[in-house]
């Protein structure tokens, strides 16, 4: 049983005691049988984030310090004060390893103190010996060296300053496609904490904002990974990537039964909505035809295999996600995942006409909006009804700016719109209200 209603049904069986509706024995074998359920404690949270930004006020402190007079200094000296500086650091962690190793506000403070050092001393060493070297290459270099941090203090704000620094590192490298491509090895170094995260039911904090890190990245590196050799494969990479998330966010880990637990079912699913909105529009459509083709000898050279890798990875895995929830009748989230194949079709179409593939993604949201809103009706839930409508009502607005339908027919749809929108509330409202006079 979902852990939210386990603890609702714990907390009612002393009335239902008290009232003789159960006998207090089979009070203790409900218990019994469904297990003790732990409650989180949230004051962790801010005493992690306070650790953390204490360590990480004293070390800019400290390298404040450093810079103070640091070229008046001699070198030996210098690379004396870095060498202590990290010994330091090192030391701390190998303390908190040793005598709190369960204390997690420790280790995610030693581990943002040995990253921060690590990458001041890598700088400070670099300018003053004079190293050769791009900020490229420290970057790669810094985010390489606290990658075991990451594991061995098992801290997620060092991860989250990994997963960043990679996607600095790829920004910086985005005209080499081989090179830019390493920024997907790469993020995967940081997958298995982010799972070991999710997992924890109890620390679910910690998972929600590497996954909401880790998220944003993903976005922003695919920006970086590519559209520069396969002239428009973002309409088809990025409706995959969205779907990716969404379903894979739709997954619980740990038990997470809050949104903000699932910042990948969040995002991916506004993703999804807002991937829809955008090529019900011609515009998209229209920059496939003309300049494609122009650009469609590039598809077909050497430095486009990794375009075509993660365009077929990203659709292969949303296509798989796509099917087992068709496989287990989870009809929204099929509705949803429908968006990759439909991208790849209106792909397909849209080099032919852009009208096309504009008329299928029209239909295709209607579909979504409209099977929204009669699941919600079904299943008596008001959010997924309003969303639904919401949905709908936004396709109607698309088209009052994108069409030439008449005026008169115009303001027609948007009453039938918002009739739906109260009649749906109305109905739910009484059918709930009767529901739990039956019941009473």
């Amino acid at each position: 049983m979902n852990k939210k209603y386990l603890r609702w049904l714990y907390s009612e069986l002393p009335g239902m005691v008290d009232k003789g509706v159960i006998s207090p024995a089979a009070s203790d074998d409900i218990r019994a049988y469904y297990g003790e359920v732990k409650t989180p404690d949230r004051r962790w949270f801010s005493v992690i984030l306070c650790a953390a930004a204490g360590t990480l006020m004293i070390g800019l402190g400290i390298i404040s310090l450093f810079g103070h007079n640091w070229e008046e200094l001699s070198r030996p000296f210098r690379a004396g004060l870095l060498m202590a500086l990290l010994f330091a650091a090192q030391s701390v962690c190998f303390w908190v390893l040793l005598k709190r190793p369960d204390s997690h506000a420790f280790g995610e403070g030693a581990g943002v103190f040995l990253s921060l050092a690590v990458g001041a001393a890598m700088a400070l060493i670099g300018q003053t010996y004079n190293i050769p070297g791009d900020t490229g290459e420290f970057m790669f270099s810094w985010m390489m060296l606290i990658l075991p941090v990451v594991y061995f203090m098992e801290a997620t704000i060092p991860a989250a300053i990994y997963v960043a620094g990679v996607t600095a590192w790829t920004g910086g490298s985005w005209d080499d496609p081989f090179k830019a491509f390493l920024f997907w090895p790469l993020l995967l170094l940081a997958v298995p904490h982010l799972i070991w995260a999710m997992r924890r039911a109890e620390y679910t904090v910690r998972a929600a904002i590497l996954a909401l890190v880790m998220a944003l990245c993903v976005f922003i590196g695919t920006g970086f990974t590519l559209g520069r050799t396969w002239y428009g494969s973002g309409i088809v990479v990025y409706p995959a990537l969205i779907t990716l998330v969404y379903l894979i966010g739709t997954r619980e880990f740990g038990g997470s039964t809050a949104l903000w637990q699932k910042p990948f079912r969040f995002f991916g699913g506004i993703g999804v909505f807002i991937a829809m909105f955008v090529l019900s529009f011609r515009e998209p459509w229209e920059s496939l035809t003309g300049k494609y083709a122009n650009e469609l000898p590039g598809a077909f050279t050497f430095q486009a295999v990794p375009d075509h890798i993660l365009t077929a990875s990203f659709i292969g895995m949303a296509l798989f996600f796509f099917f087992e929830s068709v496989r287990r009748r989870e009809t929204m989230r099929a509705f949803f995942g429908a968006l990759s194949i439909t991208a790849v079709l209106g792909y397909i179409l849209g080099i032919l006409a852009a009208s096309l593939a504009m008329v299928l993604f029209n239909l295709f949201l209607l579909c979504v909006s409209v099977g929204r809103i009669v699941v919600g009706m079904k299943s008596f839930d008001l959010r997924v009804i309003n969303t639904g409508m919401f949905m709908l009502a936004a396709l109607i607005l698309a088209r009052f700016f994108d069409s030439q339908i008449g005026m008169a027919v115009k303001g027609i749809a948007f009453i039938i719109i918002g009739i739906g929108f109260l009649a749906a509330n109305l109905v739910i409202i009484r059918r709930k209200g009767s529901l739990l006079c039956e019941k009473n």
